[in-house]
């Protein structure tokens, strides 16, 4: 049996993780971060890597523990595995982060050509031959994809790098007065606004082709399985940190760029269209969005893919893969033309909802050995989870559930989309000790 990784190995893992994390949907959310924070960048961007960098890479080492996202969301109850799951899939699939990943190349590349008044009738033509090209590829596969992908992450890199040099050394202003909730409660906002990479819920939805890939190179010890996994992804973070880093200093010393514009219509990729434009004019923007074309076009294919596949042994074969494909495709189209800015608005109440489910499921795998697996503590700790979200995400949108909304608002932090932390601890003390109590009276029989 394999001790662990050859130095090689671990660099091939590392980055093959950070792939899958570094998807083209990322980008847009630093910039902004940076120009809304201003003289608060660095808490805001700390606490954004927190749920954009560090719990993805939990995730994948809590999977690794789990042995898969099933093994996983089973300990809860059947129900809640189909449920969760399903819209953990459909959460980082049709409904949000592939219509996302289509829209930002038609905002960086060909929204700035376009008059106000055609900007629909456009996206409308672009989303329909993007998704059809999407379609396309996922019923003929080639190697023209996976070629693409080998080129497309350090095109990406060396752009953020070139666009970073230029802000550096000549930046655009300096960093502004924080607004928003940027303002008083930087690290919270910061925090919550780490939901919108998905990257958390996606890294248990992947994380077990990472478990195998280190798997393949023979490493078979659970706890060097895990060690592996680990290290490979801290250093995948550090990569992934470094880029947000980058991004959101952009977007802090840009701000002056932006002052013409309605706040409602600034969004990341507005802001790295303009800052691209500004540095290094039409060119700029050529180059920026025909890259990002190609990574959204690998993104939206492994997305659609591992839908398709996962909604099909759903279904037991009943519904093939082909169709899912067609419907993830249909569905990713027309969520796609209420454009960038109203996708990511409509996003926040369901990630609100379910990333405190994804961070607990996490923490409780990660702590497994310590409460030996109790459906006790999983049910309890999930279950607040699930109410104090779902009610925070309705009250986003303005649904309030009598007696129960009101008891939710309550709560700690709640203000700051944070409400599931105090309860969901206090529940997690008590059904622990009561945990304890139980085992310690079956034993004393």
């Amino acid at each position: 049996m394999k001790q662990g990784l050859s130095r090689n190995q671990f660099l091939v893992i590392s980055l093959t993780l950070f792939a899958m994390f570094f998807g083209a949907g990322n980008f847009i959310f630093p910039p902004n971060l940076g120009r809304e924070a201003g003289q608060n960048f660095y808490i805001a961007i700390m606490f954004f890597c927190a749920t954009a960098v560090l719990l993805p890479v939990l995730g994948v080492a809590a999977i690794a523990r789990a042995k898969g996202l099933q093994s996983l969301v089973r300990r809860i109850d059947p129900v809640f595995a189909v449920v969760f799951t399903a819209l953990l899939y459909l959460t980082i699939g049709p409904l949000f982060a592939i219509p996302r990943a289509a829209n930002m190349p038609f905002d960086i590349a060909i929204k700035p050509f376009i008059a106000a008044e055609n900007l629909q009738i456009w996206l409308f033509f672009y989303s329909a031959a993007y998704f059809a090209l999407n379609y396309y590829i996922c019923m003929n596969p080639s190697k023209l994809v996976d070629l693409l992908g080998k080129y497309l992450t350090p095109l990406l890199l060396a752009l953020i790098l070139l666009l970073f040099g230029a802000g550096l050394f000549f930046p655009i202003g300096e960093f502004a007065a924080p607004s928003g909730e940027y303002a008083q409660h930087a690290a919270a906002k910061g925090f919550v606004e780490g939901y919108q990479t998905m990257d958390a819920l996606a890294s248990l939805a992947f994380g077990i082709i990472v478990i195998n890939a280190i798997k393949g190179v023979g490493v078979k010890d659970e706890r060097r399985l895990v060690s592996s996994t680990i290290k490979a992804g801290m250093m995948s973070g550090i990569i992934l940190m470094s880029i947000y880093l980058m991004l959101g200093y952009l977007g802090a010393t840009a701000a002056d760029l932006f002052k013409d514009m309605d706040v409602k219509d600034i969004n990341g990729a507005v802001m790295l269209s303009r800052i691209s434009h500004h540095y290094f004019g039409g060119a700029g923007i050529a180059i920026l969005g025909s890259a990002f074309f190609l990574a959204c076009l690998t993104t939206t294919l492994g997305l659609i893919s591992s839908a398709s596949e996962y909604f099909e042994e759903l279904t037991k074969g009943r519904i093939k893969y082909k169709i899912w494909a067609v419907a993830w495709c249909v569905v990713g189209f027309g969520v796609a033309n209420f454009g960038l800015t109203t996708i990511i608005k409509g996003s926040i109440p369901v990630l609100v909802a379910i990333y405190p489910i994804a961070i607990m499921l996490i923490i409780l795998s990660l702590i497994n050995p310590l409460i030996d697996s109790s459906k006790l503590v999983y049910r309890a700790c999930v279950y607040v989870c699930v109410v104090v979200g779902v009610v925070n995400g309705m009250d986003i949108i303005g649904v309030s559930v009598p007696l129960v909304t009101p008891f939710v608002k309550m709560m700690p932090f709640y203000d700051s989309m944070l409400g599931w932390i105090v309860p969901s601890t206090v529940t997690f003390a008590l059904t622990y000790v009561l945990h304890l109590v139980l085992e310690k009276r079956e034993n004393s029989f």
